[in-house]
């Protein structure tokens, strides 16, 4: 016979091949020797086993099912001390606590204890003395000092107006004040 030959070349009978190749001794595990065989049923000790789940067949799977999310931990975010006014008249001037916004708001800011922030306004739509504007506590707040063309804030698309002489508003980073004709964005510093 020659090596890997499946037929016997002397009376053609198909010789048994092994689909592994033989394993040295030295590496072949002693087989444990069969358990007598006993026709009645051994006790139910194990737990039995739980059935896998079909495709498909998940609770989430179903149609019309609703998946709750946790909701996102809340990230800490850093007070506001500070915020930069992007005027479109092209000034920018950075605010830390109270301001007076307007053409000449020098007196009233001096009266007040506050930083004057004088505007650029050929076109007269913004008054002498037209916004407040206060950076405490994180938080920054706006307000129309009486101003003759009105203050108003948009935000998104929407656009609010504040009362003449009115309360303070509460205003975000990213907010466009309107001041009359002219605006500025609230930037963080």
């Amino acid at each position: 016979m020659q090596p890997n030959s499946m037929y016997c070349i002397s009376c053609g009978q198909l010789i048994p091949q092994s689909s592994t190749p033989p394993v040295p001794a030295q590496y072949q595990v002693a087989k444990p020797k069969p358990a007598p065989r006993n026709d009645t049923p051994a006790p139910a000790t194990a737990a039995p086993l739980e059935p896998v789940p079909l495709p498909r067949s998940l609770p989430w799977q179903q149609p019309g099912a609703r998946v709750e999310m946790p909701a996102p931990e809340p990230v800490a975010v850093a007070p506001i001390e500070r915020v930069e006014l992007l005027f479109s008249t092209g000034q920018r001037i950075i605010v830390e606590g109270s301001a007076v916004i307007g053409r000449k708001p020098a007196d009233t800011a001096l009266a007040m204890g506050a930083r004057a922030v004088e505007v650029v306004d050929d076109t007269r739509s913004v008054s002498r003395v037209h916004l407040f504007l206060e950076v405490q506590g994180g938080q920054i707040t706006v307000g129309d000092a009486g101003s003759a063309n009105g203050s108003r804030i948009e935000r998104a698309g929407q656009v609010m107006p504040l009362e003449s002489a009115g309360t303070r508003v509460a205003v975000e980073i990213a907010d466009t004040i309107w001041l009359g004709d002219l605006s500025f964005v609230l930037k963080a510093v």
